[in-house]
């Protein structure tokens, strides 16, 4: 009677332990068995993150699943949601067959581009703000291209830093990220693009909020960890002892964003489709890039794991000449998604 009354209390502990597990950690809804929604119900619901939001679950499975049946190496895997405090949604997660790595159905929507003056920081060529409407949906990958994306695709690997399948490619130029896109179907995000799905919905310096401490559990920067880990290095260096990468790390192992996009903030700062200009005075206002084939530097957003926490906010932006390489640059690949 004893070994039963053990074996029962047992197996309740173990059964009290799954559920918890099921609530802490965020479950994935299979794609599997969604029908296509109608061609307009599917562009009213993608059109704008509102509708997006407002519609049935049922609603939004038939939106992405009316995007797999039109967009070429793209497979509906089901949907999760992702965010924090009033930032919440729940996205449809894709796989891409050529290279392997998870893309978020980003919805459409209007935003305030750039960063507001008074904002701590802040840099000429964030200015001036103004409104950006992105008329549609696109599928953007949920993180940096990996390593292992890039010898799928490309038989190398040119990365310098630390190197490892699930690291961010780096040491590679904005050329070279189109040879990529060219092979794949893929193409880089416009910079409105960029910074719309980077914020999510969000109006801080970091989509997650104006505190630098909310920084540390989605981003890799050079903050006080920076500088913890080269206290560490120092001493593993007096005991004779290899110390841990300070560089890059493997992506996704910070918390997503309200699109569910990791390393939006740091870790390495991501090459844009666009022609980088000194200020927002020309720049479009629909969602394009704004591109030139003779330009002389492009532009690249969300800085790395070397750059303080200044520059690692929603609006940084910089320019570098499209052929340079350096170990504090990859890129995130976007697909338009069918008008």
């Amino acid at each position: 009677m004893r070994v039963r009354r053990r074996a029962i209390f047992v197996v309740a502990l173990l059964l009290l332990a799954g559920g918890v597990a099921a609530f802490l950690v965020p479950s994935r809804h299979s794609g599997r068995g969604a029908v296509p929604a109608r061609d307009d119900d599917a562009r009213r619901i993608l059109r704008d993150v509102a509708a997006w939001d407002a519609a049935t679950h049922d609603e939004r499975r038939g939106a992405a699943a009316w995007v797999a049946a039109r967009t070429d190496g793209f497979a509906f895997d089901g949907t999760e949601t992702f965010g924090f405090d009033g930032h919440r949604h729940e996205i449809a997660v894709f796989s891409h067959a050529a290279t392997g790595l998870e893309f978020s159905l980003v919805p459409g929507g209007t935003f305030l581009m750039g960063s507001p003056e008074g904002e701590a920081g802040r840099r000429r060529v964030e200015g001036p703000q103004h409104s950006v409407t992105i008329p549609g949906a696109l599928l953007l990958c949920r993180t940096e291209t990996t390593q292992a994306a890039w010898e799928r695709v490309m038989g190398t690997n040119p990365s310098t830093g630390t190197i490892g399948a699930d690291y961010p490619v780096e040491s590679v130029s904005w050329d070279d990220a189109q040879l990529f896109c060219g092979k794949t179907g893929l193409r880089l995000p416009s910079e409105s693009e960029w910074e719309y799905a980077c914020r999510a919905g969000t109006t801080t310096s970091w989509w997650s909020g104006e505190v630098e401490a909310g920084l540390k559990r989605v981003a890799w920067f050079d903050g006080d960890a920076g500088a913890w880990a080269r206290f560490v290095e120092r001493v593993l260096g007096w005991m004779g002892r290899t110390p841990p990468s300070t560089e890059n790390h493997p992506v996704a192992q910070k918390d997503a964003n309200p699109f569910g996009l990791h390393d939006v903030h740091g870790n390495v700062a991501e090459w844009c489709q666009d022609a980088f200009d000194g200020t927002y005075d020309r720049a479009p206002t629909d969602g394009t890039a704004c591109d030139s084939d003779a330009a002389a530097y492009r532009a690249n957003r969300g800085g790395c794991w070397g750059n303080s926490a200044a520059f690692a906010r929603s609006a940084i932006r910089q320019g570098h000449a499209p052929g340079v390489r350096c170990k504090y640059r990859g890129f995130r690949p976007a697909k338009s998604v069918a008008p």
